[in-house]
């Protein structure tokens, strides 16, 4: 009797902690595939919620107060489902672009929000007049304009971007300058744009190629590609896309010696290039002046020293085994290097205040691919609580093998009994992976690590404390900017509402 009372109140603090931070708003969405929900918000705090489903577009305002302002079902013409490329705040509105194909035609079918309203507004097609033999990368839009990006054999780039509604303009630019990969169009394969609400991960900024914006130059940024004709030796490559001229530039960093797997990467900040190198006994962070490419602060260590830029202890993330919570602090300093470098290297770098910097620094390790069910793996299956006459009994969720779980009629999350949320039918990568890092919070003059007073919990910190406390990690989750805040939404599915709570770096 004595254990069930402990129990419960220990259930009833944990409940009070997980709800302790406020909500912003709570919406009401008939989603059944929460990956299918876009976001948009703008400088003014105004978020609109999209997803399309059943042949309908869905669409939910929210204003800068948490209020609905605007909800509208509309049916989407032709009953395709669209697919997001990007999206744009304009003076009014709320933009998507979405992609459609008809035969070996291409076209963009925007349409868009009233920012204030939620009005919904249907723009006209239009035609991207590509050439035989251009393969379609991906798009992505900034604060002034919506770009599609194509390439073909000769691996030219073809860039189009809006010039208005009905007519995008072309340019192409030569890629000659560049040393070709050993693997064809290898860089291309895993661009991602970075935007400003882009998530401060090492699952964002595992990726090897980068594009960013600044004004009408495209930047594109390599990391640890093998070169044709350079040995062993790889760097970080920069390619820049002038619109105005048609020009391109092509630099690099000095080179490093490329062992099994690339262990550097980078990040574009403002006018400065971080890129920080992993290996087992050594760790290098070089910040680079982008304009002239000379070194501007480095920091040194090896196996056996402290990372004394530190601002948070090493987490590690995702690397859950039997009765294990998926999250760990590695304290030992022996293990800490070689921890960092089990994965894909990766850095983000982010500015909540006018006087400091936030980088993320750490490794990503991809979850593995399933072909068949392992026979070793274990499932939980969730706590059930049962009324009885002796008031409120809770029976504790026990370990089972996973290859004997009904698949057909438990895999979905309103079941009570079994739920693999990791299970994959086609041998796709199953899990989060595995997400090793620590928080370094520098000067934004100096470099030179920020005073004590400026180490507290990050605001991303802050977010996954927050999900560490939810019963069950959300299946869809968003981040936005608002002025000095972030905000976070999620989807609960088992509420079916989106909640929105709001964040701070104070």
């Amino acid at each position: 009797m004595r254990k069930l009372i402990l129990a419960l109140l220990f259930l009833g603090f944990a409940a009070t902690e997980a709800s302790a931070q406020q909500e912003f708003a709570n919406l009401d969405l008939p989603i059944r595939r929460a990956e299918d929900l876009v976001s948009v918000a703008d400088g003014d705090g105004n978020v609109c919620l999209y997803f399309f489903q059943g042949g309908k577009l869905y669409f939910n305002l929210v204003s800068p107060g948490g209020q609905l302002v605007a909800a509208q079902e509309i049916p989407y013409r032709f009953s395709q489902q669209p697919q997001i490329l990007g999206t744009r705040v304009t003076e009014n509105e709320f933009i998507f672009y979405s992609r459609f194909m008809n035969g070996n035609k291409e076209y963009v079918r925007p349409f868009a929000v009233d920012r204030y309203t939620g009005a919904f507004r249907s723009m006209p097609d239009a035609s991207i007049k590509k050439d035989r033999g251009e393969t379609f990368v991906g798009a992505f839009a900034d604060a002034d304009h919506f770009y599609m990006l194509f390439t073909d054999k000769k691996e030219n780039l073809h860039l189009y971007r809006e010039l208005d509604e009905s007519y995008y303009e072309k340019k192409t630019f030569s890629s000659a300058e560049m040393p070709r990969t050993r693997t064809r169009h290898e860089r291309q394969s895993e661009l991602i744009f970075v935007h400003p609400d882009l998530e401060r991960t090492v699952f964002a900024g595992h990726h090897r190629s980068k594009i960013y914006t600044r004004g009408d130059k495209i930047y594109m940024i390599f990391d640890g590609y093998s070169l044709k004709g350079k040995g062993k030796e790889t760097t970080t490559e920069i390619l820049t896309l002038d619109w105005p001229s048609g020009q391109t530039t092509y630099r690099m960093l000095p080179a490093l010696e490329l062992k099994n797997e690339p262990h550097f990467n980078s990040f574009l900040h403002q006018d400065m290039l971080f890129r920080v190198q992993l290996n087992k006994d050594k760790f290098n962070l070089t910040a680079y002046d982008f304009n002239t490419l000379k070194p501007i602060k480095e920091y040194n260590y090896t196996g056996d020293q402290e990372i004394d830029i530190k601002a948070t202890p090493v987490h590690q993330r995702g690397a859950s085994a039997l009765f294990s919570s998926g999250s760990s602090v590695i304290e030992k300093t022996s293990k800490v290097m070689r921890n960092l470098s089990s994965g894909k290297p990766a850095i983000t770098v982010d500015a909540f205040s006018d006087s400091t910097l936030q980088l993320t620094i750490g490794s990503y390790q991809p979850p593995s691919s399933r072909n068949n069910p392992d026979p070793t793996r274990m499932v939980r299956t969730p706590d059930r609580y049962i009324q009885t006459s002796r008031g409120l009994f809770m029976m504790p969720g026990r370990w089972v093998p996973a290859y004997t779980l009904p698949y057909a009629s438990s895999m979905s999350p309103y079941n009570r009994y079994y739920y693999d949320p990791y299970y994959s039918r086609n041998g796709e990568p199953t899990g989060p992976g595995i997400s090793t890092y620590f928080r370094a919070v520098l000067d934004r003059e100096t470099l030179n690590k920020a005073a004590s007073d400026s180490t507290a919990a990050t605001v991303q910190d802050k977010i996954e404390a927050y999900e560490e406390e939810l019963k069950q990690t959300p299946d869809y989750k968003t981040l936005y900017r608002y002025g000095n805040k972030l905000h976070y939404g999620y989807f609960d599915r088992r509420s079916k509402t989106f909640k929105i709570l709001e964040f701070t770096q104070n």
